[in-house]
């Protein structure tokens, strides 16, 4: 089990011929702005940094204690990532400020960490969606179609090209529930916490097998300090309160190990599911080998991100 000095090894390790272009989105607060200190700080400020989310002043916050170079770049992009329009519309600005920057349209790192932790019903947006997956899942893989390009871009430079999503593998329990896609039947917390999941390891497997020059991985974060217990009522945030003083690890510490596991070299293409530490998660708890249970779910996301 790789611990925390071995993922600060491989991040100071890192090295690049070129100065690499990564997007954070949700990358504002908690695991994402982790993981965006943390890659900041193994490129040595020798990358261009855009962070996407609602708060530009917590953006501009925290790119301000990045480490500087003379190759620095950093930007700022604003989205609500609940509604399909406005991920279309952020994803275009990020096209644009790539292009201006480097002279051509190309990414190598698309990490997604948007989301909420709630206790409420379903909670639909005006697209229809439910809010909780609307973050964990529908705005996330619309992101990477915009900007699969950009990455396939990267790689036909000899560039890396790698997404990550952080959130939950192997939670299901079982396999791909098809009856119900969006929960719009019979919504629960608990069954959203299961299906975002389940969905994203099922695109994962999907996507890896459309797109084998690029790195598709979901990860956990472990148990983490950040904001999203706000969300919680009282009696639970305390819990998780109490739980992020005595067990859970700091914002710093997940982004190393996020950044570790977006940088090894074991992880340059196709699909992964890792653990909190980088590690592999068992395949016997992916259940992602249903092709007949894809197809419905990847036609069931296409209508309902379609605008």
């Amino acid at each position: 089990m790789p611990s925390l000095s071995d993922a600060k090894a491989l991040n100071a390790s890192y090295a690049s011929t070129y100065r690499p272009t990564a997007l954070f989105v949700g990358g504002t607060s908690g695991c994402g702005q982790g993981t965006a200190e943390a890659f900041a700080r193994a490129t040595q400020g020798r990358a261009h940094i855009l962070i996407c989310g609602r708060n530009r002043e917590a953006a501009e916050s925290i790119t301000s204690g990045f480490p500087k170079h003379a190759e620095s770049k950093y930007e700022f992009v604003e989205c609500d990532a609940t509604l399909m329009k406005n991920v279309v519309k952020a994803a275009a600005e990020v096209k644009r400020k790539i292009s201006e920057a480097e002279g051509k349209a190309k990414l190598n790192y698309l990490v997604l960490s948007q989301g909420i932790m709630t206790m409420n019903g379903f909670d639909p947006t005006s697209d229809g969606i439910d809010t909780r997956l609307a973050l964990s899942f529908y705005s996330r893989w619309k992101f990477v179609d915009e900007l699969l390009p950009l990455l396939e871009s990267a790689t036909s430079d000899g560039e890396e090209a790698r997404i990550m999503t952080i959130l939950a593998p192997g939670v299901s329990g079982g396999p791909l529930d098809t009856s119900d896609l969006g929960l719009k039947k019979n919504y629960s917390s608990g069954l959203a916490r299961k299906h975002g999941p389940a969905y994203t390891d099922n695109f994962i497997a999907e996507y890896s097998s459309r797109y084998p020059a690029i790195s598709f991985i979901h990860i956990f974060p472990g148990l983490v300090n950040t904001p999203l217990f706000n969300n919680l009522p009282w009696y639970l945030r305390l819990t998780f309160t109490f739980l992020g003083f005595v067990m859970a690890r700091s914002i710093q510490d997940c982004g190393e190990y996020m950044t570790s596991a977006l940088l090894n070299p074991e992880y340059k293409t196709g699909g992964f599911w890792l653990s909190s530490d980088g590690s592999p998660v068992p395949k016997e708890k992916l259940h992602v080998d249903d092709q007949d249970a894809r197809r419905q779910l990847v036609e069931h996301y296409t209508k309902e991100v379609a605008i």
